[in-house]
């Protein structure tokens, strides 16, 4: 065995005419195979500590590596091999992996997927349709075009907080078609990142579950406050929303969805309990609704007279198992586009049918009920609420709900005194 030099390997690539193999000494083992071409390859020799069999593993070309550096490489090789790990097995296990290793846009397609069959759940539960539909759009407007290509073992969280700060500035807002008519602006934000980390958090909790990672990269990640301050309807733009109301159904508008909007209104209720809300649920003996499905599961929702007047009028579709049914076909309501144009000709700003639920719980404060009461009212999934009003009618909860959307009609018609001299509702037998 030699110890190879520079010059005589240079020598021996310039006059070979067929492959040869010089040998070094230091370590014992390592090769350098040349080709008539002019090339050289390091490699080194040893018997498998795995399958027992003679092995000549490549690992560098010369001219990338020194002779210096490819002994260097030989020495922390053989050590390996000595502690029982044979780098050819290594090696090709790793190409394997990094074959069939999921991309970020796969394993999101795959979340989905299972999400949609009730394997991912929230709460136990499966994800509704509506919150399915959400998460849809986050992860094809934001994270596909930010992590898609990138490997989920491979991802960090250094990753994840480029990719927020890039929603939260903007850079992947864009103008989408989303049917013949339809377009949806996408926009960035903090609000936007912070729910688009979130989601992130649970798909990487996922992968975790699959065995795709051992860490959630999400972990740690600072993740922005909205920012936005809820927007509530002052009394005179409750007067102003009542009259352009009324003059919306004095004018032939859908008198279905102005209903609801009112119901809305008057109840605190999500959009969609409203919208879906089914005649079986409308309770007037105990003046509740007995939603089957909300965000927060099963439950009994107390309301004042006047919403179960609202929900209970005479001439609706009497096919239909919804309180608001669609226009055409056995759906629901989903029209909103009115509310838009409501508020428009009331001149009002930054109102959507979820400024309807925080004015509830604001006047429902200002009338000096409890953080514990309004959230009973608003259904909130609080522990000491959901106990006490998740299953039974709570009659002091009937109360407030009655005083309050009492309150807020009032103010609906221009009349504050009256809002002010609501008498609250005796317990009903």
């Amino acid at each position: 065995m030699a110890h190879l030099t520079k010059r005589q390997i240079d020598t021996t690539l310039a006059n070979a005419t067929t492959e040869i193999r010089l040998w070094d000494d230091d370590p014992r083992g390592l090769g350098l195979r040349i080709k008539p071409g002019g090339t050289g390859t390091f490699f080194v020799q040893y018997r498998s500590p795995v399958t027992y069999k003679k092995v000549r593993f490549s690992f560098g070309q010369y001219g990338r590596l020194t002779i210096v550096q490819a002994r260097d490489k030989a020495k922390r090789l053989f050590e390996n091999i000595s502690k029982g790990i044979d780098p050819a097995i290594e090696k090709r296990l790793a190409k394997q992996t990094a074959e069939t290793a999921a991309r970020m846009a796969e394993f999101c397609d795959d979340y989905m997927h299972d999400a949609r069959m009730g394997i991912v759940t929230y709460r136990g539960k499966a994800k509704k349709a509506s919150t399915l539909a959400i998460d849809s759009g986050r992860i094809e407007r934001h994270i596909k075009p930010l992590l898609g290509n990138k490997f989920v073992r491979d991802i960090t969280t250094k990753d994840i907080e480029k990719a927020m700060h890039d929603i939260r500035l903007g850079k992947t807002a864009v103008d989408v078609k989303t049917g013949f008519r339809g377009r949806a602006i996408v926009k960035g934000g903090s609000g936007t990142a912070a729910r688009t980390i979130t989601l992130l958090g649970s798909i990487f909790s996922y992968a975790v579950k699959q065995g795709l990672r051992d860490d959630n990269p999400v972990r740690g990640v600072e993740i922005p406050k909205d920012g936005k301050r809820a927007r509530i309807l002052s009394p005179d733009e409750y007067k102003a929303l009542g009259d352009a109301m009324a003059d919306f159904e004095n004018s032939g508008a859908n008198p279905i969805a102005i209903r609801a909007y009112r119901a809305l209104a008057l109840s605190g209720c999500r959009r969609g309990e409203i919208f879906g809300l089914k005649k079986s649920e409308v309770d007037p003996h105990s003046s509740c609704l007995r939603l089957e499905d909300t965000k927060t599961g099963q439950q009994v929702r107390p309301v004042g007279r006047l919403v179960i007047e609202c929900v209970s009028q005479s001439h609706i579709d009497q096919n239909s198992v919804y309180v608001f049914p669609a226009s055409s076909g056995d759906g629901h309501l989903k029209d909103a586009k009115l509310f838009g144009r409501i508020c428009a000709a009331a001149k009002l700003n930054d109102v959507t049918l979820h400024t309807l639920r925080h004015s509830f719980a604001s006047v429902a404060l200002e009338l000096e009920y409890s953080e514990m009461t309004v959230g009973g009212l608003l259904g909130h999934r609080v522990n000491s609420i959901t106990s006490l009003y998740a299953h039974h009618v709570d009659k002091a909860l009937v109360a407030a709900a009655d005083r309050v959307s009492a309150f807020i009609a009032a103010r609906m018609e221009g009349n504050e005194a009256k809002g002010a001299d609501v008498i609250e509702l005796h317990n009903r037998r």
